[in-house]
């Protein structure tokens, strides 16, 4: 008999408690159809921004340049001081990549007015906001800006932006169809990476590196920590490791993030998975990775003070108590259209039908999953909702005598984004769906918030070209024309982002069905005894 017939490549030892990594490798052939596919398209998304956008695109993207462009020369760790709002440092950078913002928060106006970067490249002495932040992120980025400090070095800045967290999104678009059977998962990584984080993918600014590691954190624990069926993968605590200690160190809450999903995803867990844990040498080192950055982010948040945040408009007479009713009452709403995407400046707001769609696929999602699942499906899902809520809500309560109310709801989207990625799980692992209905919701999702990706960048384009105006009179609904236009075009941003969500739609249309689980299932020599 052939050693890989069925009679004795049949292991002794059921897959899920294996704990060798032997069945943990995905066929190649699903890895190059996955990764590269999800890489690609969120990439090309994100490189739709970059090119769109002018200068100051995103919020604090001119503080976040100075930043980077001064950690490329050198300079990672400024003395704290009263700079940028009082809350930032000083940096040495060339003078040609400092520039005023003159269109922000008045979405009628145009960038017109926008002096582009390049020219004088004297060095100066230069405040930012963003002067105490961790140099992880910035010592990717700056380079390109520093050896050219113009509309170049900014783009190729961008560019690797959106290629870091392109790599961590498409590490998890493989981890939710490669490391589990239930591949409706696919459809929770489409919703979670709303417009907002590609927006911010696109820009100089760390928050959407750290959003991007979320996702990819949680997808690789989903399988590792809640799928019974599968193994405990090498591959799977080497993303844990990597996207959590990016979580740990990026912002100034990344330790408290990153310790939430963890927890959240721990508690409760089965003592035989955990047991199976303990044994896995692999699980230890990411365990040590992890506590070496989040002591090493804790440490320099405490060490530069980078926790301070610049006054902004405060509320007279405000107490704690007020300030909670007034987060809960008032700020949740906008949080959640935040969530999804305000662009450019928090200043343009998308028809409200577009953040209409984006919460009905969520719900699609959601509601199923908490009515099929489990009484510890829904602590966690619960769970990722009420955490993020929970902590930018007392922490703007017991700040908001001093410097008003802060928050925002991209602050939350490391964590909340577990919210539709459990769902997405837990609906494929508890409502027992065939491979075509699971096959057809992903495409069904993929159908909606696709479109409206190229739908945000298309309206976000009229605004920085045109301005947007107050009612459907006064705004202008062609993303070609206006009176400014980015460096490479405005019709190549669009192209080029609308072919990324072609490729993400093949992704979608390729990874799901009968043929991805056939591609996907280890072969009889991959789980039989090493």
């Amino acid at each position: 008999m052939s050693r890989y017939s069925p009679a004795v490549a049949a292991p002794s030892v059921p897959p899920a408690q294996r704990s060798d990594g032997g069945s943990a490798r995905p066929g190649r052939r699903l890895f190059r159809r996955t990764w590269w596919t999800a890489f690609i398209g969120f990439f090309l998304v994100c490189a739709g921004w970059v090119l769109a956008s002018p200068y100051d695109a995103s919020p604090d993207e001119r503080e976040h340049i100075i930043r980077a462009v001064g950690v490329a020369r050198g300079e990672f760790a400024p003395k704290p001081e009263a700079a940028g709002g009082g809350t930032g440092a000083f940096q040495h950078v060339p003078a040609s990549i400092v520039r005023d913002n003159c269109w922000w928060f008045d979405a009628t106006k145009p960038a017109t007015c926008a002096e582009p970067p390049g020219g004088d490249q004297t060095v100066e002495r230069v405040a930012t906001r963003a002067g105490r932040y961790n140099p992880l992120y910035y010592a990717l980025v700056g380079w390109p800006m520093a050896i050219w400090p113009n509309w170049l070095g900014l783009t190729l800045g961008r560019l690797i932006s959106a290629g870091l967290v392109s790599a961590l999104l498409a590490s998890a678009a493989h981890s939710a169809v490669a490391w589990t059977r239930h591949r409706l998962a696919a459809a929770g990584i489409l919703v979670a990476v709303t417009p907002i984080t590609l927006h911010l993918s696109g820009s100089i600014n760390p928050n959407g590196f750290e959003i991007a590691a979320g996702v990819a954190l949680i997808a690789a624990l989903i399988p590792t920590m809640l799928d019974p069926e599968q193994p405990l993968r090498r591959a799977a605590m080497v993303q844990i490791g990597i996207a959590g200690s990016v979580v740990m160190t990026c912002r100034a809450l990344g330790p408290v993030w990153c310790t939430a999903i963890l927890g959240i995803m721990l508690i409760p867990v089965t003592r035989e998975r955990l047991r199976q844990l303990l044994r896995f040498r692999p699980a230890w080192w990411a365990a040590a990775a992890l506590a070496v950055a989040g002591a090493a982010g804790a440490l320099w948040t405490v060490a530069m003070k980078a926790s301070e945040m610049m006054a902004v408009q405060v509320p007279p007479g405000i107490t704690v108590p007020k300030a909670i009713r007034h987060e809960v009452i008032v700020r949740w709403p906008e949080y959640f259209v935040e969530m999804v995407g305000v662009p450019s400046w928090l200043d343009t707001h998308l028809p409200g039908t577009a953040y209409d769609f984006w919460f009905l696929a969520i719900g699609c999602l959601v509601l199923p999953a908490l009515a099929f699942g489990t009484w510890s499906d829904r602590w966690r899902l619960f769970a990722f909702f009420l955490a993020p809520f929970a902590v930018l809500t007392l922490s703007d309560a017991l700040a908001a005598h001093k410097v008003g109310f802060a928050g925002q709801g991209r602050y939350m989207l490391p964590v909340a984004v577990g919210v539709p990625m459990l769902a997405a799980f837990v609906l494929g692992q508890r409502g027992k769906l065939d491979d075509a209905r699971t096959a057809s919701l992903v495409r069904m999702v993929a159908l909606v918030v696709l479109p409206l990706q190229l739908a945000f960048l298309g309206y976000t384009m009229i605004r920085w070209q045109s301005g947007v105006g107050t009612s459907v009179d006064f705004t202008p609904l062609n993303p070609l024309a206006g009176s400014w236009h980015p460096p490479a075009g405005s019709a190549t941003a669009l192209l080029t982002a609308a072919a990324g969500c072609v490729m993400l739609g093949v992704w979608a249309w390729t990874s799901t069905g009968r043929r991805a689980a056939a591609v996907g299932e280890p072969r009889p020599a991959e789980v039989s005894a090493s």
